[in-house]
């Protein structure tokens, strides 16, 4: 139901359960070739899971909490490009603090040559308006120019009111970018 928790002490949850191997399997077998890893936290949970969809697939590690910002370095060396959950991360991180961060991720995997994504409710407000804000408009353009290759809507297209809207105008700030 869109609902999170979060706790102020430090739990070890395997990387992958037993259903995601089989999902894996599955994928595979229908030529799945691109994969994401939630919640990467470790540089083994992407070394494990890379062993599970073969060194031809394309990796996608989502970096949604502190463990996988403090362990960013091994986590971008050992994928093919990362996608930053800022909503995920939010949740571990005081919002005030999410730009800088969102800025340093982005900053470190470039310079690793890798693609970054970001994924948010980027237009939440399009969820039920035409429209989105200004201050919607200026955070997704100022993502791009961060150096963001690419962005993820979330709700906004997956529940909103106006989900072809939505994609017309981050269309449009990329094709202004």
């Amino acid at each position: 139901e869109n609902k999170a928790v979060s706790i102020d002490r430090s739990i070890v949850l395997p990387a992958m359960t037993k259903k995601d191997r089989r999902a894996i399997v599955v994928g595979r077998k229908c030529g799945i070739r691109h994969f994401a890893l939630s919640f990467a936290s470790h540089v083994e949970d992407v070394r494990e899971f890379r062993s599970c969809i073969g060194d031809d697939a394309h990796l996608i590690a989502k970096i949604e909490n502190i463990k996988g910002i403090k362990n960013l370095d091994g986590i971008a060396d050992q994928s093919d490009a990362i996608l930053i959950d800022r909503g995920d991360l939010s949740r571990e991180v005081p919002i005030n603090q999410i730009p800088f961060i969102q800025r340093r991720i982005i900053s470190s995997v470039k310079s690793r040559l890798k693609p970054v994504y970001v994924a948010t409710n980027l237009l939440e407000s399009m969820t039920s308006t035409p429209k989105p804000t200004r201050a919607e408009v200026n955070d997704v353009m100022n993502t791009l120019l961060d150096g963001a290759d690419g962005l993820v809507l979330a709700a906004e297209t997956a529940i909103g009111d106006h989900p072809i809207n939505c994609v017309e105008m981050i269309r449009s700030l990329i094709d202004e970018h």
